[in-house]
């Protein structure tokens, strides 16, 4: 493999070499991020928001089991309709997931640094396959986190050193 940088992303890790960029992320890496740049933070409010974040899905889904065992059955099914057509707008929108984007498909980078308690800081790469024109997101830990700063500024030296 030839040499590279690595950034933290919210889900995991990517890699930034001369010939591509890789994604490593998953639930667990999720998880180990949120403990590092939460539990590990020090401070009380950073413990309670990785508490937060990790009882967030299980009362989400609880919440929704119990609405649906009261007789909430349409709520319940305008929730999940909602989300699924949501996810169908982002893949109309031209959004993929893919593991590696060759550099020389990458036909532009947008980084946001995005606003505490509103926006996570993201980057947008814009990239070519098979004639057409596709985005992939790529969420960066939160700047509540404390490698939030320094994650951005990663990803915008990488991506600058490159000419993206």
């Amino acid at each position: 493999m030839d040499s590279g940088e690595s950034f933290p992303t919210r889900r995991g890790t990517a890699y930034l070499t001369d010939r591509a960029v890789r994604f490593e992320e998953s639930l667990p890496g999720l998880v180990k991020r949120l403990y590092s740049g939460y539990w590990k933070g020090g401070t009380w409010w950073r413990k309670l928001m990785f508490v937060s974040y990790l009882l967030a899905y299980p009362v989400a889904v609880w919440s929704l089991s119990t609405v649906y065992q009261r007789g909430g059955f349409p709520f319940v099914t305008a929730t999940v309709g909602l989300l699924a057509v949501l996810l169908v707008l982002d893949y109309a929108r031209g959004f993929r997931s893919p593991d590696r984007i060759p550099l020389d498909s990458i036909e532009g980078v947008s980084i946001t640094r995005g606003r505490k308690a509103l926006t996570r800081p993201r980057v947008i790469i814009r990239y070519s396959k098979g004639g057409s024109t596709y985005k992939r997101r790529v969420n960066l830990p939160s700047l509540y986190t404390t490698q939030g700063e320094a994650a951005y500024e990663a990803v915008e030296t990488a991506f600058r050193e490159r000419g993206l």
